[in-house]
């Protein structure tokens, strides 16, 4: 690898997320080719692929007549579905809508026509293309590897005469396979703000695999500091087509340059010659946390280091709730909880299963070995550390601005469930009155906050006034 060149750091995508998670399966199998293009006539492609244990496995994928193999920017699409997944609440039947607007803001792509007919062949691929894995798809619910057979989206509906453009409203149904790992926990964080800002698909798509396998849960913090990959199979896996290896080693380089250049990357070393070539990944160390005490937080509640530092990059204002809530079933469980890194992890980055919370509806992580908690700090300590992370978060909030602030805001009314309630079309609305400022988003949130202690008719009002608010109807309740 060359020197680390001196370059300003890219500017971020203009992305309507900058937080989300990756199904593991997907972030490590590489089922979209990541190649801009692939020849029109592509319609099926295979491989044999080796499990993190070492046993084989195959993936098969095919395409009708007319249709080519998912690639490039597809990529960035199942990534915005998943997170927009997510934000409807994780459906137990995996159907959700969203408005084809707020897609693209999802996959970081921008709002113009070109992007819009771009979406919609996207999701035509994904929805066509016919995947058989062989003993290669691990079931979290089951812990085992399996055979399956689908596509990742299983339905595909939106009401456009012509073409999607922004008012079209699309209904997805993602995989059984994909939607049921999802609510069982077999994720990743993924730093959406991150990928989105880098500069090609391939460049992105080897992103998303290099951090499937930086984060290994059997390491004892945590994180891997680099593997070793054989360059046939690696090419394979991120579904480059040429066979010949001066290609393969000049559209790697470019991406490993760039991923260097972001810091994200220490090193990647060639060794050996032709296909037959090995590649030695250094990742770069995690940059230092500016909230050291959200660290703690975690790593007094048995999360390793590794996904502590990661959590509190991409989720800081979800930790000091979930430690909370964490606390309050650990005083209250009927059971030992045999993995309790595991569920302080589960309340961060799925906060909307543990919203509704109560001592006999939660049943805990799965048992593994984890090293012991530090030792519990007195009440008084607790609460004096609850309120400072309080006045803090409440300082972060209020500098807040554009898209950040509708971040922050769509994030809050997840949590307090009024999200829930709103439509596609009505959720693309509340982004553009918070973003042109004719809705106060923290008081609207404040008011959210409230009614969750005020019981169900208090919510209930809250909603009617958001309501009045989307239909045009001055509420100074929540709009002042």
């Amino acid at each position: 690898m060359s020197p680390k060149a001196v370059r300003a750091p890219l500017p971020p995508a203009d992305a309507g997320m900058t937080t989300g998670h990756d199904e593991r399966n997907l972030g490590r199998l590489g089922l979209i080719s990541a190649q801009k293009t692939v020849p029109a006539t592509l319609r099926t492609w295979s491989r044999d692929i080796t499990l993190p244990d070492g046993r084989p496995a195959s993936i098969l994928c095919s395409v009708s007549e007319g249709q080519t193999v998912p690639h490039g920017l597809d990529n960035d699409v199942m990534v915005g579905l998943i997170s927009l997944c997510f934000e409807a609440g994780l459906p137990s039947d995996g159907k959700f809508s969203t408005s084809a607007y707020r897609l693209l803001k999802a996959c970081g792509f921008p709002t113009t026509v070109q992007y819009y007919r771009i979406l919609e062949e996207a999701l035509k691929r994904l929805t066509d293309a016919k995947y058989t894995i062989k003993e290669g798809w691990f079931r979290q619910g089951e812990q085992m590897w399996s055979t399956q057979m689908f596509s990742q989206i299983m339905y595909l509906a939106y009401n456009a005469r012509s073409a999607l453009g922004g008012g079209s409203v699309i209904t997805v149904r993602l995989a059984d396979p994909i939607t049921e790992n999802l609510r069982a926990g077999y994720i990743k964080p993924l730093d959406v703000g991150f990928y989105t800002s880098l500069s090609q698909p391939l460049v992105r798509a080897l992103y998303r695999q290099l951090d499937a396998r930086r984060f290994d849960e059997h390491r004892s913090d945590g994180l891997a500091p680099g593997f070793q990959v054989g360059l046939r199979d690696w090419a394979a896996s991120l579904g480059i087509l040429s066979q010949r290896s001066d290609k393969v080693r000049e559209a790697l380089s470019g991406a490993h340059q760039e991923l260097v250049e972001r810091d994200y990357l220490q090193d990647a070393k060639w060794s050996g010659r032709g296909m037959s070539a090995t590649l030695e990944y250094v990742f770069a160390d995690l940059p230092q946390t500016q909230r050291p005490e959200l660290v703690e937080m975690m790593l007094a509640r048995g999360v390793k280091r590794g996904m502590a530092l990661r959590l509190t990059t991409l989720f800081p204002d979800r930790i000091p709730e979930a430690a909370r809530r964490f606390d309050r079933y650990l005083q209250t469980a009927k059971t030992p909880i045999g993995n309790r890194g595991g569920l302080m992890v589960a309340m961060v980055t799925r906060p909307e299963d543990y919203a509704g919370l109560d001592d006999a509806g939660l049943s805990p992580a799965p048992s593994s070995t984890e090293r012991p908690a530090r030792p519990p700090r007195t009440r008084a300590q607790r609460e004096q550390d609850e309120a400072q992370l309080e006045a803090r978060n409440e300082a972060e909030v209020a500098v807040l601005s554009g898209q950040a602030l509708l971040d922050w805001v769509l994030r809050q009314l997840s949590l307090t469930g009024v999200l829930k309630h709103l439509n596609a079309l009505d959720r693309s609305r509340l982004g553009e009155l918070v973003l042109h400022g004719q809705i106060d988003g923290r008081q609207l949130v404040r008011r959210a906050l409230q009614s969750l202690s005020q019981g169900p008719a208090a919510q209930d009002e809250v909603r009617a006034e958001l309501r009045q608010l989307l239909d045009g109807t001055w509420s100074p309740a929540v709009g002042s």
